[in-house]
C-alpha cells in the first residue's frame, strides 16, 4: 500500500491537472473557438451535423504543462516525491516533444497540413526523442532471450512513437473514445510505476490522467468539444514515450507488453492501414470502417460503442498487468491478446478476416475502378472540355459520378431542376455544390461514402464545381463585340 501522505500528493497532482484543463476548456469553448474559426468543413465521415469546437488539444496540452510547472514549484521533493527527482533530459525531452506534437496537430486543425508533411514532422519528433534517451535498443521477446536490435534500434523506436501517435489520432472518431482509451493506458502505466516504486514518475502520470479526465468530462457523448489533431497527437506521443520510460529495465531492455496496453488503438490502426492498401486507398486517407463504425453498424449507440471499446481496452490492459507480474506467462498472454484481437475483428464481420482469400483476390477490379476515378478526377477540366453542349457535359458528369458511387443527382439552374438521375432515398447522404446560378445535389449510399470518405469528398467537390463551371461557360452568350475605329481625313 502507498503511504497516505504519498497518496494525497498524487491525488493532488491529478486534481490540479483536472482543474486546469477544465478551466482552459471553458475558455476554449466559449472564447477561443469563435475566434479560431477552422477552415475545415464537414466531411462525409463526421458524426455531428452541427459544428463542434475542435480545439480541446489547447486545454489538454497547456493544462498538463501548467500543472507540471505548479507541481515543480510545490515542495513535493521534500517528501521524496517530486518532478525534480526525474532525469532532466527525459523530462525536458518529453515536454519539448509533446509541444512539437501539439504544434503540428494544431496547425492541421486550422490550416489542414498535408499528410506527408505531418508524417515528416512526426518522424523528426521521434528522432529528437531518441536524442533525449527514449530509444529501444534491446527487446525482450516472449519465448526468446533479450535481442540487441543494433542498427534496427532507431527505426523501431521511430516506428513505435510515430505509430502510437497516429493510432490515438485515428481512433479519435467517436466522442470520448480516444481520451477514454488513453486514460486506461495511463492507469496501467501508473499501476506498474506503483509496483516499481517510481513515485516521481507516478506523479507525472497522475497529472496527465487528471488533465485527460478533465477533457473527457467535456468530450463524452454528446461531445461539447473535440481534442482535434493537436490533442490526439500530443496524447499519442506522451503515451508512446511513457511506455518506453516505464517498461525499461535497469539493463535497458524493453518489453512487448505496451502492445497489449495500447491494443485497441493499434489493432484499429494496423488493420485500417492494411485494409486501405488492400483496397487501393491511400493509407493516410480517412474512411468510415473503423472498429467504432462497425459497432454502430451492429446497432450500438455511440455511447455503447465507446464503452464497449474502453472495456475491451481494460481487458487487454489487465492481460498486460498479469503478464508483468507473472513473467513466465508473458508469451501466453501475448498469444491470448492476438487471439482476442482476431475474435473481435471476426465478430465485427470484416471480410478480410472472415473470407481472406476471396476478399484479397476480389480487390483487383475495385483498384482499377478507383484508379480510373482518381485519374479522371485529377484531369476533370480536360475531360469536360470535350463536351460542347449541356446534354454532353451532363452525360460525362453522370459517367464519373456513377464511378464515385453516387446514387442520384439533380442539376438546378436558379432553383429549377433541369436534369435529374436516380431515385430518392432518405437514408442516403446528400451533398450540395453551387457555382453562380448553377447547383448540383447528389446522394450517396453508406456503402459508397464509408470508404475513403475524405479523399472522395474532396474529389466530389472538385469534379462538381468543374462541372458547374463548364455548364456556366456553355450557357454564357457567345457574342463577340468589335470596336470600329473611324478616322476622319482632312
Amino acid at each position: 500500500m502507498l503511504p497516505i501522505n504519498t497518496l494525497k500528493f498524487l491525488i493532488s497532482g491529478g486534481l490540479l491537472g483536472l482543474l486546469l484543463c477544465s478551466v482552459l476548456l471553458l475558455i476554449v469553448i466559449y472564447r477561443l473557438s469563435p475566434i479560431l474559426q477552422s477552415r475545415r468543413k464537414l466531411s462525409l465521415r463526421d458524426q455531428h451535423i452541427n459544428p463542434v469546437p475542435r480545439y480541446g488539444g489547447i486545454a489538454l496540452f497547456w493544462g498538463f504543462i501548467g500543472a507540471l510547472f505548479l507541481v515543480w514549484w510545490l515542495p513535493f521533493d521534500q517528501r521524496g516525491l517530486g518532478l525534480q527527482l526525474l532525469p532532466d533530459n527525459r523530462l525536458a525531452g518529453m515536454c519539448i516533444g509533446g509541444f512539437m506534437a501539439w504544434a503540428i496537430g494544431f496547425a492541421d486543425d486550422i490550416f489542414l497540413v498535408r499528410a506527408r508533411w505531418k508524417l515528416t514532422w512526426q518522424i523528426g519528433i521521434a528522432l529528437l526523442s531518441i536524442g533525449f534517451g527514449f530509444d529501444i535498443h534491446t527487446l525482450q521477446i516472449p519465448f526468446f532471450q533479450a535481442i540487441d536490435l543494433g542498427l534496427w534500434s532507431w527505426p523501431l523506436t521511430v516506428l513505435w512513437i510515430v505509430g502510437v501517435m497516429n493510432a490515438v489520432n485515428l481512433i479519435d472518431g467517436l466522442d470520448g473514445l480516444a481520451s477514454g482509451v488513453t486514460i486506461v493506458a495511463l492507469a496501467c502505466l501508473a499501476t506498474i510505476c506503483w509496483w516499481q516504486g517510481q513515485m516521481s514518475l507516478l506523479l507525472l502520470i497522475f497529472i496527465l490522467i487528471g488533465s485527460t479526465m478533465g477533457f473527457w468530462s467535456f468530450n463524452r457523448p454528446p461531445a461539447k468539444v473535440f481534442m482535434g489533431d493537436s490533442g490526439s497527437l500530443f496524447l499519442g506521443y506522451i503515451v508512446a514515450v511513457l511506455c518506453i520510460w516505464v517498461f525499461e529495465t535497469p539493463a535497458g531492455a524493453q518489453s512487448m507488453l505496451p502492445i497489449l496496453i495500447m491494443a485497441i488503438p493499434l489493432i484499429d490502426t494496423v488493420f485500417a492501414v492494411f485494409r486501405r492498401l488492400l483496397k487501393g486507398i491511400p493509407f493516410y486517407s480517412a474512411d468510415k470502417d473503423h472498429l467504432h463504425h462497425r459497432l454502430i453498424g451492429k446497432g450500438f449507440s455511440p455511447t455503447q460503442a465507446m464503452l464497449f471499446l474502453i472495456t475491451a481496452s481494460v481487458l487487454f490492459g489487465v492481460l498486460a498487468l498479469v503478464a508483468y507480474q507473472y513473467r513466465h506467462l508473458q508469451g501466453f498472454t501475448l498469444l491470448g491478446g492476438v487471439f482476442s484481437a482476431y475474435l473481435l475483428l471476426y465478430w465485427l464481420e470484416y471480410d478480410v478476416i472472415r473470407k481472406p482469400f476471396s476478399s484479397i483476390l476480389g480487390q483487383g477490379d475495385q483498384k482499377k475502378h478507383r484508379v480510373l476515378m482518381m485519374a479522371l478526377g485529377e484531369q476533370i477540366e480536360k475531360f469536360f472540355a470535350k463536351d460542347r453542349d449541356r446534354e454532353s457535359i451532363i452525360s460525362s458528369y453522370r459517367f464519373w459520378s456513377e464511378m464515385a458511387g453516387v446514387s442520384r443527382f439533380e442539376v438546378r439552374l436558379r432553383d429549377t431542376v433541369v436534369w435529374q438521375s436516380g431515385s430518392k432515398n432518405h437514408l442516403h447522404r446528400v451533398l450540395l455544390f453551387q457555382h453562380g446560378a448553377w447547383e448540383v445535389r447528389m446522394a450517396l449510399p453508406e456503402s459508397s461514402w464509408k470508404i475513403d470518405s475524405d479523399v472522395k469528398g474532396d474529389l466530389l467537390e472538385r469534379v462538381s464545381l468543374a462541372f458547374l463551371a463548364r455548364l456556366e461557360q456553355l450557357e454564357a452568350p457567345s457574342v463577340i463585340h468589335i470596336k470600329k475605329q473611324i478616322k476622319f481625313l482632312k
